[in-house]
């Protein structure tokens, strides 16, 4: 995650900073950044943590970080599901909100409903509860699409290998990767997903996405 957001920054001072101004004698000045992580992933994770840009760096150990190390990006970690600092949700009705649906979600499929009934059910459960009521009925469409889109490629691949795929594949063969990638399209279209969402994470052509769920129909 540094190694991400030293990339995001050095984009964001690519926008905010008149490069033709770079070579000039005067110092230029730079807002004063806070690097903030809100982790909710299902994970075991601590409440609070600090990840270091210098736990990527090779050849490290032994160093003296005040003195040998020329670069370094701190970013703080919060852990926002459900149970977690609870003075941070308390101050923020929409942060709190949002913590609150996902943890609905969660259990909701481990009940054994799908990720679509899932959503439409912690979605209808916040607006009785009245959590973010006002903003789920206005864009209630919306956060369904955004949180389909973050159960992504990854997290398909993760269902595919917990649902025990065949041991002892070697990963990187033609024949292993296709067949992966089938089984992640059945999960996708097994959990609801369009066939145009599919096609965004993964770049498989529609197509063999049809296919697939053409002879997954007939099974």
């Amino acid at each position: 995650m540094p190694l991400r957001i030293l990339i995001y920054f050095k984009e964001i001072l690519g926008r905010i900073i008149d490069m033709n101004k770079m070579f000039d004698r005067k110092q230029i000045k730079i807002p004063r950044p806070e690097f903030i992580v809100l982790y909710n992933g299902e994970n075991s994770y601590p409440e609070k943590n600090t990840l270091r840009l210098s736990d990527a760096f090779m050849d490290i150990e032994g160093l003296v970080p005040e003195s040998k190390i020329s670069l370094e990006l701190l970013v703080q970690v919060y852990n926002i599901n459900h149970g977690y600092n609870k003075e941070i949700l308390q101050k923020s009705e929409a942060l709190n909100g949002y913590s609150l649906l996902i943890n609905k979600i969660r259990e909701y499929q481990k009940t054994g409903f799908t990720l679509a009934k899932s959503i439409e059910l912690a979605v209808k459960y916040c607006v009785e509860k009245n959590v973010l009521k006002d903003f789920l009925k206005d864009h209630g469409s919306e956060v369904v699409n955004m949180l389909f889109d973050n159960y992504d490629f990854d997290t398909y691949m993760d269902v595919v290998r917990e649902g025990g795929r065949e041991e002892g594949r070697v990963e990187g063969r033609a024949e292993g990767r296709e067949e992966e990638r089938n089984e992640i399209v059945r999960n996708a279209l097994a959990e609801g997903a369009s066939i145009e969402f599919i096609q965004k994470i993964t770049g498989i052509d529609p197509s063999v996405i049809n296919k697939l769920q053409e002879h997954t129909a007939q099974r």
